[in-house]
């Protein structure tokens, strides 16, 4: 787990020390060691060092000691996989140079298939894997990979460089096309500082504020800087800059069985135990942290497992508090209460940390427990329940859609039944149930483009959600994936720890699971009012019956609604002021937002600009 910069022109050359002081803006995300190449005059590679690099390279020169370069790649380590300096970046074979960000958890596995195919390794490091395995299949090595990552490949022979992302886009990679130059990193911060100034991409600031979209996109909300999709690969030769898409799923099977989503689940949970640094897991008290601690204990997978929750003072917000303890009884597990309170200073923060406005403050407990864990442990790796409710139908929403595909395929007898039993596990009236089937609808129809455009904006802006079938449940899923929530919080999953240095490991978007999950059934996602029906089955013997029996879904809970109408209120107010007075973006209209607050108090929308505008602050950044 790492951080990597570059720079990689045919036309021009980048100054070592203004590259040096931007990669050192991503020192957090591998505090271990640091490394670079560079290509000198006589268009040599050499291999240079940083301030950090491990004492065993010193004899190296400094990458800021040397003339501008028209190629430079930087690496920052986080030590997690052979912890020697065998494991130091960038790394060379033969004519390929490689910087990389992730973990290959199938790593032993690919080693010994490459040795059958004659190759020899001298380190036991995954960096090794993944460039010898490059080498011998090429692209379709990726597709090989059971892992996370972000990647830059130099071929010296052919004088190109091929960048690559993992499958679910689950490590980020940034980068800009400017002046004919190839920049790119792990993090904005890094190509940022390359920018006289950042102008906003309008477009992504109106799906942000319209419908709290993040992440959702090739674009970042600056204008001009790009993340690389997920599943993609991108060749950077002679000045063209190709994106080709690598990955596609090819689990056939149709009828998938609960004992192939257990087996599965549990292989996924055990290569993500490969480490040799300690690891610990986030516990919420809901079926997916649960299913993970639970299946470490079940199988054995270690002696112990320090744990961390999310918890508050006020008991009556405390809804995890007799899931976790169950829990702790069955394990014997350690585990941390992290206590989380109303912290308004903590929004900038949080802003320069994930480079973009965010929706609520999931992210501010995120921050309070990696924070305490950094702190306080020795743990370096996290498991982490994201992805589930995306791939097996975890969201209350996802009951409204899946009535949708129901009374869509005429199967009225089945709806009504569907229906009772959802009435029943939530204990809302059919009234509420058909009102929120019809605002999903509307949602999933794209209605919304028929009426007047926002005014709090001065342009026409459009959105279109993807391309609708006639199975509601299985749309909605996908655009949980691939739009609204999973890219976000897998952004929030990489940039908060790895502020504190910290990887996390999402056993559930394990490629085998994800394209498992499907394929199956609406009746296996949804069954009697039941939502996770197939993951419940799966994990019904491994978590406690209060887990597999919970019918409400928090996760880790924060009393957003209350905190920005109390304790966040005189700051959000001042803010809009201040907007009213002076503006926000010049496609933005201020007088609208003004009167829309004074109208509706603080409410989420208005929490979105008040993120936008701070935002806009501690980025310096243009309309």
């Amino acid at each position: 787990m790492c951080g990597i910069t570059g720079f990689f022109s045919y036309k021009h050359k980048i100054e070592t020390k203004k590259y040096y002081n931007a990669h050192k803006k991503i020192a957090h995300r591998g505090p271990d060691d640091e490394g670079f190449i560079y290509k000198n005059e006589q268009n040599q590679i050499e291999h240079l060092i940083g301030d950090d690099t491990i004492k065993e390279l010193e004899y190296r020169k400094k990458i800021y000691e040397k003339e501008s370069s028209s190629l430079i790649l930087g690496h920052r380590r986080l030590s997690i996989i052979d912890l020697t300096s065998a494991g130091h970046q960038p790394y060379v074979y033969e004519n390929l140079y490689l910087v990389y960000n992730g973990e290959i958890y199938n790593y032993i596995e690919l080693r010994e298939e490459l040795q059958k195919l004659g190759y020899s390794f001298q380190t036991d490091s995954d960096t090794e894997v993944f460039l010898k395995a490059y080498h011998c299949w090429g692209i379709e090595a990726f597709n090989r990979f059971n892992g996370m990552w972000a990647s830059a490949i130099y071929d010296k022979n052919k004088d190109e460089i091929l960048l690559t992302r993992d499958r679910f886009g689950i490590k980020p990679l940034y980068y800009t096309l400017v002046n004919d130059n190839l920049i790119f990193g792990s993090e904005i911060k890094f190509i940022s500082s390359f920018y006289d100034k950042l102008e906003s991409n309008e477009q992504m600031v109106y799906e942000y504020v319209e419908y709290g979209y993040i992440s959702h996109t090739n674009e970042t909300f600056f204008k001009d800087i790009y993340q690389l999709e997920k599943g993609y690969y991108a060749l950077y030769k002679n000045d063209e800059f190709k994106k080709s898409k690598y990955y596609i799923s090819k689990e056939d099977k149709k009828d998938i069985a609960i004992n192939d989503i257990k087996s599965t689940l549990l292989d996924s949970i055990k290569l993500r135990m490969r480490s040799d640094v300690k690891v610990g897991s986030l516990l919420s008290g809901g079926m997916d942290s649960s299913a993970i601690v639970c299946s470490v204990f079940k199988e054995q997978m270690a002696k112990e497992l320090e744990t961390f929750t999310i918890t508050y003072k006020e008991k009556e917000l405390d809804y995890e508090a007799k899931y976790v303890e169950d829990i702790n009884k069955m394990t014997g597990f350690k585990n941390n209460k992290i206590f989380l309170e109303p912290d308004s200073e903590i929004v900038d923060k949080l802003t320069y940390i994930i480079e973009s406005p965010y929706r609520s403050f999931s992210e501010k407990a995120m921050f309070k427990i990696y924070e305490h864990i950094k702190s306080n442990t020795d743990i370096t790796v996290l498991l982490n329940g994201e992805g589930s409710d995306e791939i097996f139908s975890g969201y209350n929403a996802h009951y409204y859609y899946h009535l949708l595909s129901i009374l869509f395929s005429f199967r009225f007898k089945e709806f009504k039944n569907e229906l009772n039993c959802i009435q029943d596990r939530t204990g809302k009236s059919k009234k509420a149930i058909y009102k929120e089937m019809i605002v999903s609808f509307l949602v999933y129809s794209n209605f919304q483009k028929y009426f007047k455009q926002n005014k709090f904006f001065t342009k026409k802006f459009t959105t279109n959600r993807l391309k609708t079938t006639s199975n509601f449940i299985k749309d909605e899923l996908d655009f949980n994936k691939n739009i609204s929530a999973l890219p976000e919080y897998l952004t929030y999953a990489d940039k908060i720890p790895m502020y504190f240095s910290l990887e996390v490991r999402v056993p559930f978007l394990d490629y085998r699971l994800v394209e498992k999950a499907s394929k199956l059934t609406n009746k296996q996602l949804i069954h009697k009012g039941v939502t996770k029906w197939s993951l419940r089955e799966a994990i019904k013997d491994i978590v406690p019956k209060s887990v597999y029996e919970r019918k409400d879904k928090k996760g880790f809970y924060t009393p957003f609604d209350s905190w920005i109408k109390t304790d966040f209120k005189d700051k959000i107010e001042y803010e809009l002021l201040n907007i009213k007075e002076n503006g926000l973006f010049d496609f933005i209209n201020s007088d609208e937002i003004y009167k829309y607050y004074i109208k509706n108090g603080v409410d989420t929308k208005i929490w979105r600009i008040y993120c936008l505008s701070r935002w806009k602050k501690v980025w310096n950044v243009c309309a």
